[in-house]
């Protein structure tokens, strides 16, 4: 089972908050889950808008990952 930050369970299809670093920063993104394995998260990007990358997903620690299913969140 895999857990995250608060160790809550992270499952597929979970809304989450994940960490990337970029150069020097840390930043925190929202996506949802979509392959869990026992120590890395696969995270794709909610918003078209956010840019984490080159790619749609990210592969997170799950250590850097925080499960905001049941949180209110404002929505765009």
């Amino acid at each position: 089972m895999t857990r995250d930050f608060l160790g809550n369970e992270i499952k597929v299809g979970d809304k989450v908050v994940a960490m990337r670093y970029r150069g020097t920063s840390a930043l925190l993104y929202e996506g949802i889950v979509e392959k869990v394995s026992p120590k890395t998260v696969c995270v794709r990007k909610k918003y078209k808008g956010y840019d984490w990358g080159m790619h749609d997903v990210m592969r997170v620690d799950s250590g850097k990952v925080v499960v905001i299913n049941d949180i209110a969140i404002k929505e765009e």
